[in-house]
């Protein structure tokens, strides 16, 4: 009676729906208030990056990024810049970077 209830259940299963699969990028609230109302952006160093692997239920596969920027000068704030990007986005990704590293090793420096 055992296997007969178990494939009960397996039929009665339904796979779990996923949400739809889009690349994402979330800045923090508090970066608006580095942004000067008279300037039209602000330029930020690169402090870090921290990247991790998951595969949840409800999105599947995704690679996720936290960019760690920080100002410079004067000021001083760190801010979180959250990546989310599907396996094949993140590959792309990483082949372009490579590319244009690449590209910039071979270019001749500019006259000064």
């Amino acid at each position: 009676m055992g296997n007969n209830a178990e494939r009960e259940v397996e039929r009665r299963r339904k796979p779990v729906p996923r949400l739809p699969r889009r690349n994402y990028m979330a800045f923090p609230r508090d970066l608006r208030a580095a942004i000067p109302d008279l300037h039209a952006g602000r330029a930020l160093e690169l402090d870090s990056i921290h990247g991790q692997a998951s595969n949840l239920p409800f999105v599947g596969p995704l690679v996720d990024l936290k960019l760690i920027v920080k100002e410079t000068g004067k000021l001083s704030g760190e801010f979180a810049i959250r990546m989310s990007l599907q396996p094949d986005a993140a590959r792309k990704l990483a082949v372009q970077l490579s590319q244009l590293a690449d590209q910039s090793e071979h270019l001749q420096r500019a006259p000064k």
